[in-house]
């Protein structure tokens, strides 16, 4: 184990301890959206922790959930997006399963949004697609109500899921647009509650990231062990220098790994 592992074990109790509430406040809160039924062998090939036996990989996440809420706690910070460089590094798979580790905690509840509007994939990798009956683009393109896009899987408790039905072309003049300020309004009134993520497309893609980075109070970056160049990570870490920027998450390593936070 490494230093900074060990240094977050000892740091659990303190973090969790911050923020206390009975423990039916966050169930309660989630009762009424629609309820979805995951696939567990759709959830296991996605390497979703609630569905795998893997105890490292759980482990992982749950060191990775308790510094960030740790971070987020004691800043007052309830919204964290998550990005990547580039594609195929992770950042659907580490919003899906740092929300699911984050549930974990009865006194904690967890909105995910999947705002990978043109390659949205939370809905799959959580194998509740087929349950989707509209998402966050129909809601955006005004085809939808805020309540009609809110999903609670079965079995996963804490956990609501915002989830993107179909790709959307013109995503970044949606994520601008007065029906986006109302979705992030409703989300900002769940913070007493609840923590938000935002799961967003690679920040070196497109400008979604940056455009929407204001409306958050935290960004997580995800990088690709073996996949992910240095370059592309430098050039990602600049274009968001002018964020909260809690660190870097090291996806596919073969190993447990950490990094220090950037600041």
């Amino acid at each position: 184990m490494s230093k900074i592992q060990s240094s977050i074990q000892r740091a659990i109790e303190k973090s969790r301890g911050s923020t206390r509430r009975e423990e039916s406040t966050p169930s309660r809160i989630f009762r009424n959206f629609q309820l979805a039924h995951p696939r567990e062998n759709t959830m296991a090939n996605s390497r979703i922790i609630s569905a795998i036996d893997d105890r490292l990989a759980k482990s992982a996440y749950d060191v990775l959930r308790t510094r960030v809420l740790h971070r987020l706690r004691s800043n007052s910070w309830s919204s964290l997006l998550i990005t990547s460089p580039g594609p195929g590094e992770g950042k659907t798979l580490t919003s899906s399963n740092l929300a699911i580790s984050i549930s974990r905690d009865v006194n904690q509840s967890i909105l995910l949004v999947d705002l990978d509007l043109r390659r949205s994939s939370v809905a799959k990798c959580l194998g509740i697609q087929h349950d989707i009956k509209a998402g966050v683009g129909d809601f955006l393109q005004g085809n939808a109500k805020i309540e009609d896009i809110i999903y609670s899987p079965d079995e996963i408790a804490r956990l609501a899921v915002l989830p993107n039905r179909e790709p959307i072309d013109n995503a970044s003049d949606l994520l601008g647009s007065p029906r986006m300020k109302k979705l992030v309004s409703w989300l900002r009134e769940q913070s007493g509650h609840s923590i938000v993520i935002f799961d967003m497309p690679p920040v070196l893609a497109c400008d979604d990231v940056l455009a929407f980075s204001p409306d958050v109070d935290a960004i997580l970056l995800v990088a690709a062990q073996g996949m992910t160049e240095r370059g592309s990570l430098e050039k990602a870490a600049e274009l968001l220098v002018d964020c909260n920027l809690l660190g870097i998450v090291l996806n596919k390593a073969t190993e447990l790994m950490g990094h220090d936070y950037y600041g």
